[in-house]
């Protein structure tokens, strides 16, 4: 996995945590890409079973990994519980 496909899911995982509005033009704005960069990036990762690029959403399993790329203190602290 890229840095960009991490800045993805983060980014989704902020805007839909934040209940905003995501779209291919928002998501490339705020990634400093262009659309077409964006939804290369978004058809890639839908590949994968993370994202669904049509509606620019994550898909469950993406939501899953994008908290731990957001949180990874969230990880290590299951971790420590499950020891």
């Amino acid at each position: 996995m890229t840095n960009h496909d991490k800045k993805v899911l983060r980014l989704l995982y902020t805007l839909a945590a934040e209940d905003r509005a995501a779209d291919l033009g928002i998501v490339a704005g705020m990634l400093g890409l262009s659309c077409v960069e964006t939804d290369r990036l978004l058809m890639r990762l839908e590949c994968a079973g993370l994202v669904d690029a049509e509606r620019v959403r994550l898909t469950l399993v993406g939501l899953a990994l994008a908290v731990n790329i957001s949180d990874p203190r969230r990880h290590a602290r299951r971790a420590s519980v499950a020891a």
